[in-house]
């Protein structure tokens, strides 16, 4: 908008200048410089016109323009923000599409890897097969002949001991040779046959009798000192297997069963096996004191219930409706 504005201001001019002066003659006359300076003073008044009329034209001009500009620069945001959402969603299916695809190229290759893996194992395991086949074999022929060498030894020993047993009883196998050397002689000779009869299978009965006898005492005395060298052995290595190095506090287990009914009354019952028969019947009572306060592991009861499945499927078969029923049974009261 047009507008009219006044201004006054005092202005200051100095001046200054000379002139020449003739005065007339006094006694000779002549002529003189008169010099002069000072400061004049003025007010001013201005009165200005501002003409604003091609301002306003202008600024209304800018306003259309901003105007214009903002529609603009709101119709870009709203395309930059769409053009944005929509990247972003190609990015983000990109990123998701290639981790899933990471991770079945992953899984494919670790089930490529785990089953040349497996091939191998089984190609090593039809060698140690093959192996312990042939190691069996041969194990079976070494068994046959180590069987037969130690066969030839114990029959050597037992000539031997033969041998020896006669040479101990010299004296008793020289007398029972000598009384049938006796005897065949009488017989050869022209005595009543009767008497000759009854004294040969008297005295060969006798020496027979005496021999069995000897043998006898022999084969008992040798089988008792096998059978104490044997008690020996297997006492020496029952207490060597039996002994444990420990402090007096370590800790044994004991394999036990618990039961427990209900019908009208609880019924409690532990068994424990017959070789701990000095303490059975006190660890049976502290089992069914204690048994119910005790507490299983959860990775104990997931090993159980594993193993009890494990047993009831390889144990009851699967071919009738009775025995479908008794294993679900088992395994309902096993879950409860």
């Amino acid at each position: 908008m047009s507008y009219t504005q006044n201004f006054r201001r005092r202005v200051a001019v100095p001046y200054s200048g000379s002139v020449s002066v003739s005065y007339p003659a006094s006694q000779n006359g002549g002529t003189t410089t008169a010099y002069y300076s000072g400061t004049a003073y003025e007010d001013v008044d201005v009165e200005i016109y501002v003409d604003t009329v091609p301002f306003d034209d202008s600024v209304v001009g800018c306003n259309a323009s901003v105007g214009g500009l903002t529609t603009s620069v709101a119709a870009m945001n709203a395309a930059q923000c769409a053009s944005i959402r929509e990247n972003a969603e190609k990015v983000s299916s990109t990123i998701i599409n290639g981790f899933f695809q990471t991770v079945r190229t992953d899984l494919s290759a670790q089930k490529a890897e785990l089953q040349q893996t497996v091939n191998a194992r089984l190609i090593l395991l039809n060698e140690q097969k093959k192996s312990l086949l042939a190691l069996q074999k041969k194990m079976s022929e070494d068994y046959a002949r180590t069987s037969a060498r130690y066969l030839k030894i114990f029959n050597d020993l037992n000539d031997e001991l033969s041998n020896r047993i006669h040479q101990i009883d010299q004296h008793v196998f020289d007398f029972a040779k000598n009384v049938e050397d006796q005897s065949n002689r009488m017989l050869k000779t022209d005595m009543i046959q009767c008497a000759v009869t009854a004294g040969k299978e008297s005295s060969l009965l006798q020496a027979q009798l005496n021999v069995a006898l000897m043998k006898q005492h022999a084969l008992q005395a040798m089988s008792q000192a096998q059978n104490f060298l044997v008690n020996k052995a297997v006492s020496e290595r029952t207490i060597q297997q039996s002994i444990i190095d420990g402090e007096g506090t370590d800790r044994y287990y004991v394999p036990v069963c618990y039961m427990r009914t209900e019908d009208k009354a609880v019924e409690q019952k532990c068994v424990v096996p017959e070789y701990y028969s000095a303490a059975k019947n006190v660890i049976e009572q502290k089992i069914v004191d204690n048994f119910e306060q005790m507490e299983m592991p959860f990775e104990k009861s997931e090993d159980l219930k594993s193993y009890v499945k494990a047993e009831v499927a390889q144990n009851i078969p699967n071919n009738d409706a009775h025995s479908e029923r008794v294993r679900d049974l088992i395994i309902k009261m096993l879950n409860e």
